[in-house]
């Protein structure tokens, strides 16, 4: 017997050229889930563009689609997308992090960081090209400078703000617009041992008494996208210290030159890139 389809989830998928992802995903920006992209052509000339809703999208925004699209629309099948996800993820090394799942052993050398991050709930289990980009650029900024005040928006999971924590053991604030992802955060901070370091908090953008009374922060990490990145730069810049960075994350390599203009009218210049799949990573400073 087939698995009935669960009425609260549908997803969309389009096939597509990697630079037209982006017409697509902002027709759907203000209701989707999530989006995924999985390369059709190993050449890398057609991917299949995946958004995923809660409830079934309006003709609306379906009809806003050109014509030259072909897509399909269904709801999700219902699955234990835990487990097999779980399955399909395989520990995640970046520099001296370490990333895996429980059903998967810790590192043998006692060097490297040690995380437990379990698929499921909210993104971010460092295997995502954004997520790994920023890894590298955590693991490289923690050569340049120490950091006493770090905030991660858009957490998902926490992987990130928990890496912070271990670099530099310090209290990092993570506040995200998902309640889902703010409880996610504070299970995986308690997994691995780090509650005393980890702040989880539910805002839109930097919208929060909380954000306003800790900041200005040595370090803004935000993997989120390339349009809510261009959006937060003026409130980012002031939550900022003087000689502090940013990790901006989630953009697309064609996507860089409007991101980093966004934050050079507020005096930002690159400082480092990371380069992950047709992702980058940006390490920005005053």
């Amino acid at each position: 017997m087939s698995t009935p389809p669960d009425p609260d989830l549908w997803q969309l998928s389009v096939e597509l050229a990697l630079p037209e992802a982006d017409e697509i995903e902002l027709i759907f920006e203000d209701i989707q889930l999530t989006t995924s992209l999985v390369e059709v052509v190993p050449d890398g000339s057609r991917w299949r563009l995946d958004i995923l809703f809660d409830h079934k999208p309006a003709h609306a925004f379906t009809d806003r689609i050109p014509d030259r699209f072909d897509y399909t629309l269904a709801p999700l099948e219902q699955r234990d997308w835990v487990s097999e996800s779980q399955k399909q993820l395989p520990p995640v090394e970046a520099g001296r992090f370490y990333i895996h799942g429980s059903h998967d052993p810790a590192h043998k050398l006692s060097s490297k960081y040690d995380l437990v991050i379990e698929a499921g709930r909210a993104f971010g289990t460092g295997l995502h090209e954004t997520t790994y980009g920023c890894l590298l650029a955590l693991n490289r900024l923690k050569q340049k400078r120490e950091i006493y005040n770090a905030l991660d928006v858009g957490c998902g999971s926490g992987v990130l703000s928990l890496v912070m924590a271990k670099n530099w053991g310090r209290k990092v604030l993570a506040s995200d617009i998902d309640p889902e992802a703010v409880a996610v955060t504070s299970e995986n901070a308690a997994q691995n041992h780090l509650s005393p370091y980890i702040q989880a908090i539910h805002a839109t953008g930097l919208n929060s008494r909380t954000i306003r009374r800790k900041s200005p922060f040595d370090l803004i990490v935000a993997n989120i996208l390339a349009w809510p990145l261009v959006a937060l730069a003026p409130e980012m810049s002031k939550s900022l210290k003087p000689g502090g960075y940013f990790i901006l994350s989630g953009l697309l390599s064609k996507q860089e030159n409007m991101v980093r203009h966004a934050y050079a009218l507020h005096g930002f210049h690159l400082v480092e890139r990371f380069e992950v799949g047709p992702w980058n990573t940006l390490i920005l400073k005053q």
